[in-house]
């Protein structure tokens, strides 16, 4: 079944096989379009540091791990062959650095609205400059050595088989899921057009989902001047959305 959320003829879908092994997943989508993107806002920044807070009096002590979305993204990473304590699922790894008093990452509007947004949500999120990529955006399992340039690397990584990736038509866009993001593709203070994708877990309901999907694009609009486009969810029902 196809659900059409924008007005061209790409798209992005999850692999079937992906489906077969992880049925219950749940990958929110949000297409934003003449985006500004800046060094750094205040009203940003101070968005960011209530989130910080509230989220440091809301563990408080508590076990990360013993969360249920970050309890469940972990299952999943070692389903696909990751050890989720080398590799951390993004939501996490942003989590752990808030507890230990790092803050969150200073990159762009742009990035720092949906870091802040993940964190908020405990979602793993991701965005790409929608220019740079090429056709179709797919979730699938990696085939081994297929070629990988992470953010601010100059070496290239290969992949493991079976790990899930992002990849459009010509490149792998993540490793592990969500871990980590291309150079070619990230966003920029040239960005103009935006794909954000949330990640539902199992553990992850869609109400869950929608909530963060909504947040999004709140937070773009606000600090990034955008145009929302498209808004939808993929899963077992609604395997390919139009982009």
């Amino acid at each position: 079944m196809t659900e059409s959320i924008g007005g061209t003829n790409r798209f992005f879908r999850i692999h079937d096989d992906v489906l077969l092994s992880f049925p219950y997943v749940q990958i929110g989508v949000l297409v934003c379009h003449n985006t500004i993107v800046e060094r750094r806002d205040t009203n940003l920044d101070r968005f960011k540091d209530s989130v910080i807070q509230k989220t440091i009096e809301r563990f408080g002590s508590e076990p990360v791990t013993q969360h249920p979305y970050i309890r469940s993204w972990r299952e999943m990473y070692r389903r696909f062959g990751t050890r989720p304590g080398d590799y951390r699922p993004s939501a996490e790894a942003l989590l752990r650095r808030v507890l230990k008093g790092r803050g969150l990452p200073s990159i762009n509007t742009a990035v720092d609205a949906y870091n802040s947004v993940s964190l908020r949500c405990l979602t793993p999120i991701g965005g790409f400059d929608l220019d740079k990529v090429v056709g179709d955006i797919e979730i699938r399992f990696a085939d081994r050595g297929e070629e990988f340039i992470p953010i601010g690397a100059s070496s290239v990584e290969e992949t493991y088989k079976g790990e899930v990736v992002y990849s459009d038509e010509v490149r792998i866009m993540t490793r592990r899921w969500n871990y980590r993001d291309c150079d070619e593709t990230k966003i920029t203070e040239e960005t103009r057009n935006i794909i954000l994708f949330a990640d539902g877990s199992a553990g992850i309901p869609e109400k869950t989902i929608r909530m963060t999907l909504e947040e999004l694009a709140s937070a773009m609009e606000e600090f990034c001047y955008g145009e929302i486009t498209a808004n939808g969810i993929a899963n077992s029902n609604n395997r390919r959305l139009s982009i």
